[in-house]
């Protein structure tokens, strides 16, 4: 399990990241036209299938956006009238492409496809069974490419936008457990991210 100093200094980390973003976007002399998938920068809180987190974004060269961001899922859910615990922290970068960028149909402006990198300091999923001897933790892949697709730069306000995020952290090992005969047991879950962000975009 992580340690709570790490994990605050990771999320101060992530914060520091985020106020770049802002300064480099009032920096920024270009004004992107509304019909850009992005907002020149923007600060946000994200949730989704990844849990809970903040992310930042800059864009560049009209059609191209980058994010960084931090996530956190924690806590007991149940499946089967049984807990399932994932303990799941993460960093990542992801780059963001508009293909039909200056089309003027709604889905022009508002689609992207996404391609990045994901670094789990922790991704490991907790399995209660009806007899506690036979409990188990699966380990799950901690550094994974990301590929999706995704809406962004919905206007919700002057000042607030939302992002919408569909894709897949894929994993470059094969799962461990505690019982190897439930290694495979995760499923394809803990590497589905379909996420929203609510960002202030700058």
């Amino acid at each position: 399990m992580i340690k709570p100093v790490k994990l605050i200094r990771e999320f101060l980390w992530m914060l520091l990241m985020s106020i770049i973003l802002f300064i480099c976007g009032k920096a920024s002399a270009q004004v992107l036209p509304e019909y850009s998938a992005f907002p020149s920068s923007s600060i946000g809180t994200q949730l989704g299938t990844q849990g809970l987190g903040l992310q930042g974004s800059y864009s560049f060269a009209n059609a191209f956006n980058i994010r960084v961001g931090f996530t956190s899922m924690f806590g007991n859910w149940q499946y089967k009238s049984r807990d399932v615990t994932f303990n799941r922290n993460s960093i990542y970068v992801i780059g963001d492409w508009q293909p039909q960028y200056g089309g003027s149909t709604w889905l022009a402006r508002k689609w992207f496809v996404s391609a990045g990198v994901a670094d789990y300091f922790n991704n490991s999923v907790f399995r209660q069974e009806t007899n506690s001897l036979n409990d188990y933790t699966i380990y799950l892949a901690k550094f994974r490419p990301y590929i999706g697709t995704g809406l962004g730069n919905i206007h919700l306000t002057n000042s607030l936008g939302l992002r919408l995020d569909m894709g897949y952290y894929i994993p470059l090992t094969a799962p461990t457990s505690t019982n190897p005969a439930k290694a495979d047991k995760a499923g394809f879950l803990p590497g589905l991210n379909t996420a929203g962000t609510v960002y202030i975009k700058f």
